[in-house]
């Protein structure tokens, strides 16, 4: 292998690392083989990681931070008034927007399994790491739900906190599913359904509003 700066070869060694944990599992896979992977020795793995642990951990902590910054970068959303706007346009535009966040998170399918099923439950450390990137998406959800309200795009009765961590939670669900039945994960279908749900709800629009059904029927009679 050519020699690289060593911000590379770390790189490298958690990109190997990612591939080793997705496929082996955490407690499968051992230093030796994430060494075979990067194709470095044991003592050249040793100078950027102190064990296995660590090169997980370090992984979380990537995905971590990179929550964090597009939380930094993020930008109050710019909407038109909601008078203008079509039931489809606003659903696109929100799973647009989840999908973003989405993204940043589960970067490829390794991430997503390493997230959602060798990290859970894995040890006290690792759970913290968990939690602190569930609170970066809630709030980064809950932020563009928020301005959406104050937009007057969504009701103003609206939980933001309380619909983001309906809606986080309920795309790694499905996204755990996934991963469960070997389907291919899709974010940008997770991101639509969730936002089609959460914007519309589930209730058939055969089924009348009292108020809808009383303005018919005054039409209908001339009233």
């Amino acid at each position: 292998m050519s020699y690289m700066r060593s911000e590379e070869r770390q790189r490298h060694i958690l990109e190997c690392a990612k591939r080793v944990f997705a496929e082996r599992g955490f407690h499968a896979a051992n230093v030796s083989h994430i060494c075979a992977e990067a194709g470095i020795g044991r003592g050249t793995l040793y100078l950027y990681f102190a064990s296995k642990k660590a090169v997980f951990t370090a992984i979380v902590r990537e995905v971590l931070g990179r929550v964090q910054s597009l939380m930094k970068s993020r930008r109050p959303g710019s909407y038109p008034p909601p008078e203008s706007l079509r039931r489809g346009e606003a659903i696109e535009w929100s799973a647009r927007q989840l999908r973003r966040v989405l993204e940043v998170v589960f970067e490829d399918e390794r991430t997503l399994r390493i997230l959602l099923r060798e990290a859970v439950g894995l040890d006290m450390d690792v759970e913290k790491l968990l939690g602190e990137i569930d609170e970066a998406l809630i709030a980064l959800v809950a932020a563009d739900l928020s301005d959406s309200q104050q937009a007057g795009v969504v009701r103003a009765d609206l939980a933001p906190r309380l619909t983001a961590t309906l809606m986080v939670g309920g795309v790694e669900k499905l996204a755990l599913a996934a991963l469960r039945s070997a389907e291919p994960v899709d974010i940008g279908r997770l991101a639509l359904e969730t936002s089609r749900l959460h914007l519309v709800g589930i209730l058939s629009e055969r089924v009348s509003d009292p108020a809808v059904g009383q303005a018919r029927e005054a039409r209908r009679s001339g009233g």
